[in-house]
């Protein structure tokens, strides 16, 4: 007999295989399937998800089922438990392997009435709370994949597919071969792109903008400036103090490693790595001194996994690690 937390696991296991055999239907991604249907209540499972499947895309465009769809699904993702992996080493740093959760969802298009431009005070908000990840798949085949503490406003329309981020970190995934342009307003920013993958990172007086993949404009509201146009590689920040533009290869799939549960730190000062993992939730890591923020570190740590950070800390660089009941302080060892 399967108990409660155990059906909530192969429920939510059987979903993800629902995702998975519709991006990647492969002979191969199939074998591994079938494998995992074989268990004990997985094919059970499976059929109670694509039932439910069915009956969702036939009520897509109902607005109150949407929010519901949405509200239900973000409790999930809440709720799960991360599940644990072997630890392993990256640039003399021990890293722990854990599952961030994560939570899909269809989306359908939000413009109700033919002609009618969206409003963006009236769409639909997806948004996630500390430590959680949430994917929405549009009804367009894009893809948007929010990091923790993030919002993003949807606006489609039959003019154009906006969207808003209002606060945190996305990574969009844009379908290719659609008639209406891909827009995203963050900050004093608009960025226009055709089938690509950007991450845009919303921090309080920047916008940054970092090119995965294919073409995008990056353009100031409001501003007479010519757009800047970018390409894979390209980082784009734009401040109070203007706008700069920086290419280094690899960089875009480092600062998007979040939608993978991972951050990764390559000859980062501590205290940019501290301020990213306090992002993802409790107990809180506070820096005693200036020169340990001023240590520098490489590796790859899983979103959320605080323990294994300060281990790898403790075991490859000169600092010290202290617990209390205010959270974890970090000093310069002496």
């Amino acid at each position: 007999m399967i108990g409660p937390h155990q059906g909530e696991a192969v429920m939510i296991e059987a979903a993800e295989w629902a995702e998975r055999l519709d991006d990647d239907p492969s002979d191969a991604t199939r074998v591994r399937f079938e494998d995992w249907r074989a268990h004990a209540g997985h094919e059970a499972a499976f059929a109670a998800v694509a039932e439910a499947r069915t009956m969702s895309a036939a009520l897509a465009d109902h607005p109150e089922m949407l929010a519901l769809r949405h509200a239900t699904v973000a409790r999930i993702a809440l709720a799960r438990e991360p599940r644990r992996a072997a630890p392993w080493m990256l640039a003399a740093a021990a890293c722990a392997a854990v599952v961030a959760p994560i939570a899909w969802l269809r989306l359908a298009d939000d413009a109700t009435t033919t002609g009618q431009a969206a409003q963006i005070a009236e769409a639909p908000v997806y948004r996630t709370a500390t430590g959680q990840r949430l994917m929405v798949t549009l009804t367009d085949g894009s893809r948007l994949t929010l990091d923790t503490d993030s919002r993003v406003r949807i606006a489609y329309s039959d003019a154009e597919r906006r969207l808003v981020l209002e606060r945190g970190q996305a990574l969009f995934e844009v379908a290719k071969h659609q008639r209406r342009p891909f827009v995203v307003t963050a900050g004093s920013q608009s960025v226009t792109a055709h089938g690509t993958a950007f991450d845009i990172r919303l921090d309080p007086g920047a916008v940054r903008v970092a090119l995965v993949e294919g073409l995008v404009s990056v353009a100031s509201k409001g501003g007479h400036a010519k757009p800047v146009a970018m390409v894979p590689d390209d980082v784009l920040t734009a401040s109070a103090g203007g706008v700069s533009l920086r290419h280094v290869p690899g960089i875009a799939l480092a600062l998007s490693s979040w939608s993978e549960g991972r951050l990764v730190f390559e000859d980062t000062t501590l205290r940019h790595a501290v301020a990213e993992m306090n992002r993802y939730g409790t107990p809180r890591i506070a820096l005693a001194d200036t020169q340990a923020g001023d240590v520098r570190i490489s590796g790859s740590f899983r979103t959320g996994e605080i323990q294994p950070f300060l281990d790898a800390l403790q075991m490859g660089f000169p600092v010290t690690v202290a617990r209390s009941a205010d959270g974890i302080t970090i000093a310069t060892k002496k």
